[in-house]
């Protein structure tokens, strides 16, 4: 997909029709794009019509979830770490199992053979939602084809397509996304990272930021690992180590706080690289979380300094780890600032944060306990009410809680 980057312009004259039409590049992406999908389309409508779900009058709410990675996938499972998992099984808790099924996408199974089985599933489950993560093809496939199918289910499907997004600050992952959108006010945007309203369509609401969810199943089982252990640390950074956040890191053991990084770990990892390498497991993560007093989150996209909702104020929140983060207007849409969570506005105030918070340890056990509430009180919520939220505001069916008819 994103080799049509290269149709950015780069020669003289390439320079001048930018500054004259700033977008061209995404409209000659998008010209291609067409010729593109088009050639998909045929080629899947090739082997005979699809199944028509349109108008069928014995349909309840039903979610078909496509994971990026699913049960070939070691981390589907309980407390493995696989969003998608999270995000099926957070939807069986909060809608109820009826109302979801998965649908797998096999590793490097064609565009034709996984839309066509895919239409053939929303067809089967009588499916009046579909959730992805629509930056890339599922199952590590190489192409970007959703607008394909999108353009495949348009029409023969009367369903909403809900797609996630993880990385919004990237320009070139909203580009195609924003094709989708444009093709039908049915695709609705969900991002766990920033607000998006009129991202896509001028005007029109999307859904986000909403967090990531954490399933109750999953908390049961990183409970039970975390059982009768205590806390350990004082203040923790656990993440990947982006270069800003190595010298973020160094300025404040220069400033005299000491910082546990990444105690999970067995090893040394002080940079991106060896920070992404040899990962523990996510219950040693979440378990690191949970013989944390405290815990920093940096909010910086790995897309430059554009703030966003991390999974972490959750996943700390929930075991009892008080945060400390930089961001605004996304923690506080959820927490409550200075009582669940508490803010900084740069690395000069931490020592100072940490020093407060320690000289008081009833106050900072109310912390951890008001935190970990909220968390678990929305930690499938978040998400899939969210979700709900922002289908009823855009006039679309919702799905509801379980035993609703939603």
């Amino acid at each position: 997909m994103n080799d049509h980057v290269n149709s950015s312009p780069t020669t003289f004259l390439g320079r001048v029709a930018a500054r004259l039409v700033p977008d061209v590049d995404e409209r000659l992406w998008n010209r291609s794009r067409n010729r593109e999908m088009s050639e998909l389309v045929r080629g899947t409508l090739a082997a005979g019509p699809l199944p028509v779900t349109k108008g069928l009058t014995d349909r309840r709410a039903h979610v078909v979830v496509v994971p990026m990675n699913g049960p070939e996938s070691d981390n589907f499972r309980v407390a493995g770490g696989n969003f998608f998992f999270e995000i099926a099984q957070a939807a069986r808790e909060y809608a109820g199992a009826e109302k979801v099924s998965v649908f797998v996408v096999g590793p490097g199974e064609s565009p034709a053979s996984w839309h066509r089985r895919l239409a053939h599933h929303l067809y089967e489950v009588r499916a009046t939602h579909l959730i992805a993560q629509v930056e890339k093809d599922p199952a590590g496939n190489a192409e970007w084809t959703w607008d394909a199918l999108w353009a495949e289910l348009l029409p023969i499907w009367d369903g909403v397509f809900l797609g996630t997004m993880f990385d919004s600050g990237f320009r070139w992952l909203t580009i195609p996304v924003g094709r989708l959108a444009k093709m039908s006010d049915r695709f609705v945007l969900v991002d766990i990272c920033m607000p998006m309203d009129g991202s896509m369509v001028k005007g029109r609401p999307e859904v986000g930021p909403v967090n990531m969810p954490v399933s109750a199943a999953t908390l049961a089982a990183i409970d039970q690992a975390a059982a009768g252990l205590t806390k350990v640390h004082d203040v923790t950074f656990i993440g990947a180590m982006y270069p800003y956040r190595v010298a973020l890191i160094e300025q404040l053991e220069a400033a005299g706080l000491r910082v546990i990084v990444n105690p999970h770990r067995t090893d040394t990892a002080r940079d991106f690289e060896s920070s992404r390498a040899n990962q523990p497991t996510y219950q040693d993560y979440m378990v690191a979380l949970a013989q944390s007093h405290m815990t920093i989150n940096f909010s910086q996209s790995s897309a430059g300094p554009i703030q966003q909702l991390k999974t972490r104020i959750l996943e700390a929140s929930s075991m009892g780890c008080l945060v400390l983060t930089d961001d605004v207007d996304r923690t506080e849409r959820f927490w409550v600032k200075g009582v669940e969570y508490d803010y900084f506005a740069n690395t000069d105030e931490l020592p100072a944060l940490v020093a407060s918070w320690l000289a008081d340890p009833e106050r900072l056990a109310r912390g951890q306990e008001a935190a970990k509430a909220r968390a678990r009180a929305i930690n499938s919520s978040s998400f899939w009410g969210g979700i709900d939220a922002g289908l009823a505001r855009r006039g679309l069916p919702v799905i509801g809680a379980a035993g609703s008819l939603g």
